[in-house]
């Protein structure tokens, strides 16, 4: 079968260091013979596929069920399910009958797609044609069921099976413990782990490895070398993939004593760090702004012949930008592609971010059109951010044109993009531009968030329309919408203006109520704005609470 569970890298690994656990005829699905890749030329489109398909399907003797799956099996491992799916009803529309191949490859695309009732409905068509689905095809439906959230039914699936006298092995478990991990159940894995022994299956460094990266990714680091102690007490090796799960988990809560420990153990154990080891490690650094010390570990790579990738240069370039650095991560991006890491999306977005921030429009533009030029197709993020830039540099005439271009692209702008042009818009006064904008936002189907609301409140409260503001605002709750700490005091400020102290001294309190602290901000807005009105007693008495909350140093 074309499998869209295809092995990943781990998987694949894990196969062919342990063949006698995967079956002669899974082998033969993954990888397919020489022999039938010569005698058959493969579609190399969809529409030639479609076109091949619906050619065979109309001839008067159709050829055998082979050809028809060798296409389905195309189609699958492109991940063009629907119209895998299609092609096999208008196959059993014909009369033709499928074999446990054909069969297989439609669970996977239901797989894919998430319809695990058909999936089982396939099964059971398997079961009534006399076939016996093979580990492989039994192990597709365990990983859908990881995917579509049913950690239930995946759980006790292996049992279902064992009950009908089919054995699972190390894969189809490996396979279970992983894909819990990824749906976020990592304690369900665990329990998997323990149970593996009663079934005759020795738990494996794959096993042991999934956990531990989903524990490090959800900051658990302590119990992931809790169970990393475990896997070396079962004289069960560890791998590079274990270790880069543990260095990644150590970055995440900043222990780097630890992770130069670790990288010591790796060392004894003859355990080589590989690219994504050290690019772990830079990521983590860049994150922390040690930026310097970042620097020192990719020197330290290449000098152990360890080439950088693509994702360890955006690390370096990314960490550049957060310290302000702009021209050290344009270094680092002109020369990437000497050492034919060429830049990707991100690395373009990391430094038109950057460049954004350190008011380099122009240097920003520049990019942006060269990702065009290099057939780079710019992603929501990268116009996302040009908009926000051009739009804090007063250049609102080219933000409008690169929004309708977003859109003339077929990118839909996002709420971000259209926030940023409205804060922009407001900014230089052009207020009804930017109501229309938020309109606009509304008719295109995209929700605004409490970071929209708080810009067009403010909009509203500097342009005068206090009122207008106070209706938005008090229609927030109402839409489901919780104001924060900036909406309140937004809203205070701009009553203060209007001179309604009143109204915001009653709002001040209704914050609190509604369990939002006020923060220094709104302590010294109305503070200002009662001594300014003379009302002295009042701003005293608040600024003696603010010192009380530890605010403001008496």
């Amino acid at each position: 079968m074309l499998s869209l569970f295809s092995f990943s890298p781990i998987m694949l690994r894990y196969a062919l260091q342990n063949p006698n656990s995967v079956s002669h005829s899974a082998l033969r699905h993954c990888f397919p013979s020489t022999s039938s890749l010569h005698s058959h030329s493969h579609p190399q489109s969809l529409d030639e596929a479609v076109d091949s398909f619906t050619r065979m399907l109309s001839m008067r003797r159709p050829p055998s069920i082979i050809q028809f799956t060798k296409i389905l099996g195309s189609l699958a491992k492109t991940n063009h399910f629907p119209t895998a799916i299609s092609l096999f009803q208008q196959l059993q529309a014909r009369g033709i009958a499928p074999d446990l191949f054909t069969l297989s490859i439609l669970i996977n695309c239901c797989c894919g797609m998430g319809r695990m009732m058909l999936a089982f409905s396939v099964m059971a068509k398997i079961f009534r044609m006399g076939f016996q689905p093979d580990t492989i095809t039994l192990t597709t439906i365990l990983k859908g069921l990881c995917l579509c959230g049913s950690v239930e039914k995946a759980v006790r699936f292996p049992d279902r099976v064992l009950a009908h006298g089919f054995h699972f092995n190390q894969v189809t478990y490996g396979t279970l413990i992983n894909g819990l991990c990824k749906a976020g159940h990592t304690s369900a894995a665990i329990q998997v782990l323990r149970k593996v022994p009663r079934y005759g299956i020795v738990p494996d460094v794959f096993m042991y490895s999934a956990i531990i990266d989903s524990l490090c990714k959800d900051t658990l680091v302590s119990q992931a070398f809790h169970l990393f102690s475990e896997m070396l007490a079962k004289r069960i090796s560890p791998d590079v993939i274990t270790y880069n799960a543990l260095i990644y988990g150590l970055c995440l809560v900043g222990q780097y004593k630890e992770v130069i420990d670790l990288l010591s153990d790796m060392v004894l154990r003859n355990i080589t760090p590989d690219v994504h080891t050290y690019s772990i490690l830079i990521d983590g650094l860049r994150k922390e702004g040690k930026i310097k010390h970042a620097k020192n570990v990719l020197a330290v790579m290449t000098k152990h012949g360890v080439k950088p990738d693509v994702v360890t240069y955006n690390c370096l370039m990314d960490g550049y930008c957060l310290v302000n650095q702009v021209n050290k991560a344009k270094y680092v991006f002109n020369t990437m592609a000497e050492s034919r890491a060429f830049p990707n999306v991100r690395s373009y977005n990391i430094m038109i971010n950057g460049f954004c921030k350190s008011k380099m429009i122009d240097d920003a533009l520049n990019l942006f059109e060269e990702m065009c030029r290099k057939n780079l197709v710019p992603d929501t993020v990268t116009y996302s951010t040009l908009i926000d830039g051009l739009g804090k540099s007063r250049r609102i005439l080219c933000a409008l044109e690169l929004l309708e271009k977003m859109h003339d692209r077929g990118q839909p702008a996002n709420i971000v993009a259209y926030s940023s042009l409205m804060d922009a818009l407001f900014n230089i006064k052009q207020h009804d531009k930017a109501l229309m904008l938020f309109n606009q936002m509304k008719e295109s189907g995209i929700d605004p968030n409490i970071y929209t609301y708080n810009i067009l409140i403010d909009g509203l409260c500097k342009s005068g329309r206090i009122k207008k503001a106070k209706e938005i605002f008090q229609d927030l709750s109402i839409k489901g919408y919780r104001p924060n700490v900036r909406t309140y005091t937004i809203m205070i400020n701009g009553l203060c203006k209007e001179d309604l102290l009143h109204e915001a001294l009653a709002l001040m309190a209704k914050m609190e109520d509604d369990g939002c602290l006020p923060n220094a901000v709104t302590y010294e807005t109305i503070i200002r704005a009662l001594f300014e009105k003379g009302e002295n007693d009042k701003a005293e008495k608040l600024l003696r609470e603010m010192i009380s909350r530890g605010l403001l140093q008496g």
